[in-house]
């Protein structure tokens, strides 16, 4: 079970979070709490941990604890759903396709709270979404902060945080390096053209440079026995998609410690675009002196912002196209942090948490993710216990083939501190599939688009 995928594929298209219902009415098991979620989309998580064997003995009666099996008493839990943004900057495509809906986090929270019990355990919800997100905003689209509250109310003791130190300063982080170990380090000789578009590149280059690569990591997470990942699948402008590996990027506490790109055209051993190009690298240059003050950074920015206007329409900016050789490699580096480092950031040989991740595909985002996504309507949700097999399977239901995702790709490569090997199985509805029979033809980001179709 630990490699393999499990789907539950409903008739379920849309959220209806307007209602509150509490579920041990129906199910003997359940917490007795009156929350506004979709009830519908609580069976549907209830039949997938049903499907995978978690608990079955006991399923229907109330003694049915699916997560014991993985989460004890005493232990420390983080839920991490994906919410990156309080608004999708594509005005007419909502939040559904932009962020995990609470309808999928809901019973996650339950079965977590009825397997820690009376343990001293903890259980946390959080994210890093990016710096100009709202967190108060976000975490009230669907009422995850309103239930919070409730759960706490009748005694269940959750915590609702935001992971950016920025933004929450006592929040307790640890640089965690992984030096030669770093799949960064194949190209450390270009080291100094990494960049993340409006970030301060000052601190990137001094946490990532020849021989040194760095991440700043709560300690809440490294603390953790087991990480729940909750991502919402859609596409992506540099990495091709999203999904539960990308997700792991939001425990990053600082986005200055995370290399998206590499400045300049291919030929200057950047990635940030394919051709020569002087117009795209004046654009990129003002758009990258982020450490100045801010009336400079403003100036800059509009500057780019001005060039590109008269530039017209580009595929490829910023790094947002099939070529870009770096954001896979350090998707893959806070994955084997989050599988390896120790509480203290060591990276050991063998793993140190459970992670079980559940992907929000009710309501899926294409074109131009991850934060303009368009919403694609799909009603699939996926569930496993390996990231990189849950990923290899949701970029098949999304049509796309995957030996072209480069993290997905490189991720079944690694030697040292190995995420997966490809040898698994798809389950759906208690038998065997295959995913690539569940083609739901995204549309790709138009870096992406004439690439990612299997040829």
């Amino acid at each position: 079970m630990e490699k393999n995928v499990y789907l539950e594929q409903t008739d379920i298209f849309a959220y209806n979070n307007t209602k509150k219902f509490n579920p041990s009415h129906k199910w003997p098991e359940a917490l007795n709490l009156n929350i506004k979620s979709d009830e519908k989309v609580y069976e549907s998580i209830r039949n997938l941990l049903y499907q995978m064997g978690l608990d079955k003995e006991n399923f229907g009666t109330k003694e049915w604890n699916p997560f014991k099996e993985f989460i004890k008493k005493d232990d420390h839990v983080v839920i991490k759903p994906n919410l990156v943004k309080h608004e999708n900057e594509l005005i007419d495509g909502g939040t559904d396709c932009l962020i995990t809906n609470f309808s999928v986090i809901r019973p996650l929270i339950d079965y977590t709270l009825l397997a820690i019990g009376d343990g001293k355990g903890n259980l946390i919800v959080g994210d890093a979404p990016v710096q100009e997100c709202i967190f108060d905003e976000v975490v009230s689209l669907y009422g995850l902060e309103e239930a919070i509250e409730i759960y706490n109310s009748s005694g269940y003791g959750v915590k609702l945080m935001d992971f950016r130190k920025n933004n929450n300063v006592d929040l307790e982080c640890q640089i965690v390096s992984l030096g030669e170990d770093s799949s960064l380090a194949e190209v450390d000789q270009y080291a100094k053209k990494y960049a993340i578009t409006n970030y301060n590149l000052k601190y990137m280059h001094q946490h990532h440079q020849a021989g040194i690569h760095e991440y700043l990591i709560p300690k809440l997470i490294l603390n953790a026995d087991v990480i729940i990942n909750v991502p919402k699948p859609k596409t992506h402008r540099k990495a091709g998609m999203t999904a539960c590996m990308k997700n792991f990027v939001g425990i990053n506490s600082k986005k200055e410690y995370l290399p998206h790109h590499r400045n300049g055209s291919i030929s200057s051993h950047g990635d940030e675009y394919p051709e020569k190009s002087p117009i795209k690298a004046l654009c990129s240059n003002l758009k990258n002196y982020t450490y100045l003050q801010n009336k400079a950074v403003t100036f800059l920015n509009r500057g780019g912002n001005y060039i590109q206007k008269k530039m017209g329409k580009s595929r490829f900016l910023e790094g947002s196209w099939y070529g870009n050789d770096t954001i896979w490699r350090t998707i893959l580096d806070i994955n084997k942090i989050v599988l390896y480092a120790d509480k203290t950031g060591i990276l050991k040989q063998e793993k140190q948490r459970t992670v079980f991740n559940v992907a929000d595909m009710i309501v899926s985002g294409e074109k131009e993710g991850p934060l303009l996504p368009s919403p694609k309507p799909v009603g699939i949700l996926v569930a496993g216990f390996n990231s990189l097999n849950v990923d290899k399977v949701i970029s098949q239901i999304m049509g796309f083939d995957y030996r072209k995702i480069k993290y997905i790709e490189n991720g079944y490569q690694l030697k040292k501190y190995v995420l997966s090997s490809p040898n698994f199985e798809t389950f759906s509805s208690g038998r065997k599939i295959e995913a690539t029979s569940i083609n739901k033809k995204f549309i790709p980001t138009d870096g992406w688009i004439d690439y990612l179709y299997e040829k």
